[in-house]
């Protein structure tokens, strides 16, 4: 088995693999980590962004409904996805239905079962 092979499908992002672009990572990444809120600087290292990226972005999704902003402790802000938004509710259903595609096709190639049932996880 192919060490490269298994980070791909980590590092596969269902959104960023139609648009290949910051936006779209930004979005998968809080999609995938929906029950958590992040400070821009957060997003930008977890999700491999940088960090003048997001903050250029982060105002847009807002704009659009997609995340909401929350401040917390005075200044500093905090992002999450906006799970009452319809838009954000299907784009969770592709995201999700999307890495479980994957793990099924990994499971089938006999892939590390693993990173495939930590993947799994997701599903519930």
């Amino acid at each position: 088995m192919d060490d490269s092979t298994d980070l791909n499908i980590v590092k596969n992002r269902p959104l960023e693999r139609i648009f290949r672009n910051n936006i779209a990572r930004i979005i998968d990444f809080l999609i995938i980590n929906q029950e958590f809120k992040f400070t821009s600087k957060e997003i930008s290292k977890l999700s491999d962004t940088p960090l003048r990226s997001v903050q250029r972005i982060l105002p847009q999704l807002v704009k659009n409904k997609i995340i909401v902003e929350n401040r917390h402790k005075g200044k500093i802000r905090n992002y999450e996805v906006n799970r009452d938004f319809k838009l954000v509710e299907i784009l969770s259903l592709y995201s999700i239905e999307t890495i479980n595609m994957l793990v099924d096709e990994a499971l089938e190639k006999g892939k590390d079962k693993t990173l495939v049932m930590t993947s799994k996880l997701l599903e519930n």
